[in-house]
Parts: structure tokens; sequence; C-alpha cells
């Protein structure tokens, strides 16, 4: 489990929780490579750590449909349950996660 939640290549099957089905639909369904692993320290899209927060499952849930502000809409290769599975699991996020920054290589005096 990663978080409390569910760590990528973790056995789901169709009788998981919404949080786990999410969890493994974020990981395969391309979500991490915007958003970071997990939805921590995402480069291209919004961390979405305490996205809970922010918005609510409603909202959370059109984004992913209709996508905008630079995501791509996903209502078309997600189907409803599937979108309510991502909404549930990132709607259980509950701890911010500090993401290292990455190490400056030193600079070698030539």
């Amino acid at each position: 489990m990663l978080g409390g939640l569910f760590a990528p290549g973790m056995e789901v099957s169709a009788g998981s929780t919404p949080v786990a089905r999410g969890a493994e639909l974020f990981a395969s369904k391309g979500c991490a490579h915007c958003h970071g692993p997990s939805g921590v320290g995402g480069e291209i899209g919004p961390d979405l750590q305490l996205v809970r927060r922010r918005m609510k499952a409603e909202a959370i849930a059109k984004q992913i449909h209709d996508g905008g502000q630079a995501m791509p809409a996903f209502g078309d290769s997600l189907t409803p349950e599937e979108i309510d599975d991502l909404v549930a699991y990132l709607r259980a996020k509950r701890k911010l996660l500090r993401v290292p920054e990455k190490p400056v290589a030193p600079v070698n005096p030539s």
C-alpha cells in the first residue's frame, strides 16, 4: 500500500473498493505521466494530493470527463464507473507528502 491506499501493481478485482480501483486506473491510464506517481509532484499537471480541498467530487469528475486547462478529455476512453473510481481515489487522498527537490549536480571547475 502506498500512502495507505494502493501501490501500482497490486491486484485489483471487481470486488475491490472504488479507491483501489481508482488507484489502479490512475497508474494504468496515464494520469501519473502528468500528475506524478500517485498524484504527488506532477511536473506537467498539478499535484493532486489535496485536490479534494480545491474541488468537489462533481467538479473532479467533470474535469476528468471534459478536460480543460491543458488537460485532455477522458470521457471517450473511461466509463462513468471508472471516472467515479478515479474521483473516489482522488477524494481519499488526505496526506500532503513533500517530494524532495532534485539534487543540483555539483559544478566541476575546469
